[in-house]
């Protein structure tokens, strides 16, 4: 009986190293090695690693192992364009209706942590903040299916954003907390034409950066 906690901690330690992407998109892991470097045996390793492609992060190659998968720049594209029409829902919701208000404190908390991330360089946390701003925005809601596609993009969007970080050190965007800061500060005084504007500025800069250099 294979232990489940062995299986948490591979799968734990394997998806965390791929979302920093220690392992980068497009790299071949070994079952062998991942084995070697956990000490564990290889049963838990394949159990976490079918975890994972289910997840959409790895990709199981017969007779050569498993490849980090590669997320293309159109499914980025694709997943922002839903979180930012949910964003807009959310506002006309707010806008309209007294029985949706945004957790401010929570945003607030976010936005500050994001900062200080970002004085600090750690881009993971930073990106991962980012992703938390946004669901904290779509949560106000109360829509638990909008959360739950919120939550299938959010890993692929952070590995995707890490790995354009670290592969393109010459373009490191830290736009996110501008806009996210710019965002709060309209919604606190309920400016919401305002965040509309700032919601709109922010997704056609996302699109340019990811189709021009996956930066973003």
């Amino acid at each position: 009986m294979i232990s489940t906690s062995l299986i948490d901690t591979a799968y734990t330690t394997i998806r965390q190293q791929i979302l920093s992407c220690e392992y980068m998109p497009g790299s071949l892991l070994s079952i062998y090695k991942l084995a070697e470097e956990l000490q564990m045996s290889r049963t838990p390793i394949s159990n976490a690693i079918a975890r994972l492609e289910l997840e959409g992060l790895v990709v199981a190659l017969k007779n050569r192992g498993v490849m980090v998968k590669e997320i293309s720049s159109k499914e980025i594209i694709d997943m922002f364009e839903v979180t930012f029409a949910h964003q807009m829902y959310v506002l006309e919701l707010v806008e309209h209706s007294d029985l949706y208000t945004f957790n401010m404190n929570e945003l607030k908390n976010i936005l500050d942590q994001q900062l200080k991330e970002k004085e600090q360089g750690s881009y993971f946390e930073y990106a991962n903040l980012s992703l938390s701003f946004f669901r904290s925005f779509i949560a106000t809601a109360k829509n638990n299916v909008m959360l739950q596609i919120m939550d299938a993009h959010r890993d692929k969007i952070v590995m995707t954003s890490v790995a354009n970080y670290k592969l393109y050190p010459q373009q490191r965007y830290f736009s996110g907390a501008h806009y996210n800061g710019a965002i709060y500060e309209a919604l606190l005084v309920e400016n919401f034409q305002k965040a509309r504007q700032l919601l709109n500025e922010w997704r056609q800069k996302t699109r340019e950066r990811v189709m021009m250099s996956g930066s973003f």
